[in-house]
């Protein structure tokens, strides 16, 4: 089985992988690996299990002679921009996303403060596979705090990224699940003069997600209610993605904010080659509202990994996925940031003195309808199962160019997605039942 999935390490906090002998045992390959002797910074979310799991990790740099820094609770993206400036040899991101308190995860970026490559990972498993030796191995580690904080992700928002974005008398509501950016992300927008209601802000290690943030924005759409805000943002719990709420309350699908951003971006000539990248989990409604403004879309697997990819082998600068993630190419390093996205946002809707629901009302959403569908820890090829292929070419066949089919395994737990998009609820519905019976029968757990 598989260490790394489609981002990083995932699983139970306290289980393997996240057991004390594994992380200790990859903090040793990494310090041999990856750091070699350096530094590097360690970060998390906010979960019960963190000082544990950084803990085992600094034990086995510690033991490959690595030294090893708290940022605390932050976001994957800030701990990303502070491993990019070149005082750290890797950073490490302690989160699960927007999984629930009792799990957890490993997010490892390089000298760059980009995620690793698969073939970087590659090695890293091979050598966790052949029982690589840990010798030294402390009994504990004192890890002391990053100097500054996250003061210098603020000065690169303010000085380099959005030096003339003056956001007061600006009321904004945020949900922050309760996550790696419960302090620091209010913080931040307030700096640029916002008037920010901020929400589930309180990590107790436990409450990370739960009921609130980018899984639950309809919490959020309640709380604008009669506020005046100009927007709403929901974070994930690492704070990567975000889901935005218009002014009237209303839920925007991902896919109508990389629309506006890609229309309006291409408008001020910041859109490479007329081109966004998005994966296949991207509604038909984005196709059809770029074909009309003569944009482009490049689509790629699920993944921000596989959305950078085909960001830098085109030369593009924009990309991301319904789900929230949203990355900006070279101008913040190919990084999902919920925060970053939100500002990107906001010097818009200033800028054009329009409401966010009208900005957004070109993209219209196909009917669509997702089901994820417990299966066997193997997860067998889907293209070589005969009744699986059969079903799909069935419904295929009969929606033609006004809908699609997406099967694909989650790369972090053990569940295969079903999705189905048409011309209408009761088709789509109908469609999905049908192929979901027969994925259970196949690949069922």
């Amino acid at each position: 089985m598989s260490l790394f999935g489609t981002d990083g390490i995932r699983g139970q906090a306290d289980q393997p992988p996240l057991d004390e002998d594994t992380l200790c045992r990859l903090g040793a390959v990494l310090a041999s690996e990856l750091a070699r002797g350096q530094s590097v910074l360690l970060g998390h979310d906010g979960r019960e299990s963190a000082g544990r799991i950084e803990q085992a990790l600094a034990r086995g740099l510690a033991s490959g002679g690595v030294n090893c820094v708290h940022a605390g609770l932050v976001t994957t993206p800030a701990l990303a921009h502070e491993t990019r400036l070149g005082a750290f040899e890797a950073g490490i991101m302690i989160s699960a996303s927007h999984n629930p308190a009792r799990d957890n995860g490993i997010k490892i970026f390089g000298p760059g403060g980009r995620k690793l490559a698969d073939e970087v990972e590659a090695h890293l498993e091979t050598k966790m596979a052949a029982g690589h030796a840990v010798e030294g191995l402390p009994d504990a580690v004192e890890i002391p705090e990053l100097e500054g904080g996250t003061a210098r992700y603020e000065a690169f928002l303010h000085e380099e990224a959005f030096p003339a974005l003056d956001l007061s008398g600006v009321r904004l509501v945020l949900d922050a699940a309760h996550g790696g950016g419960s302090r620091m992300v209010p913080a931040i927008l307030r700096s640029f003069g916002a008037e920010v209601l901020s929400h589930h802000d309180a990590p107790d290690g436990e409450n990370i997600n739960s009921n609130c943030g980018a899984l639950h924005p309809e919490i959020l759409a309640r709380e604008m209610a009669g506020t005046g805000a100009l927007l709403g943002l929901c974070l994930d719990g690492d704070g990567d993605r975000g889901i935005f709420v218009d002014e009237q309350g209303r839920v925007l699908h991902g896919d109508a904010i990389l629309s506006l951003l890609a229309i309006e971006l291409d408008k001020r000539g910041h859109l490479e080659k007329d081109s966004l990248v998005v994966t296949v989990m991207s509604n038909l409604g984005l196709k059809k509202a770029l074909r009309e403004q003569g944009l482009k879309v490049v689509e790629t697997p699920v993944g921000d990994r596989a959305v950078v990819a085909a960001m830098e082998s085109d030369g593009l600068t924009l990309g991301g996925e319904p789900s929230g993630h949203i990355i900006f190419g070279p101008a913040h390093e190919y990084t999902g940031d919920g925060l970053y996205a939100a500002l990107v946002l906001l010097d818009i809707l200033v800028e054009e003195r329009r409401p966010l629901s009208k900005l957004a009302s070109l993209f219209e959403e196909f009917p669509q309808l997702l089901i994820n569908v417990p299966c066997q820890p193997d997860k067998p090829d889907l293209d070589t199962i005969p009744t699986v292929m059969a079903a799909v070419r069935i419904v295929e066949e009969e929606l033609g160019e006004q809908g699609r089919v997406v099967l694909r395994y989650s790369g972090t737990e053990n569940l295969c997605r079903v999705m189905v998009e048409g011309p209408d609820e009761a088709t789509v519905k109908r469609h999905t039942d049908a192929l979901v019976a027969v994925v259970q029968e196949a690949v069922g757990a």
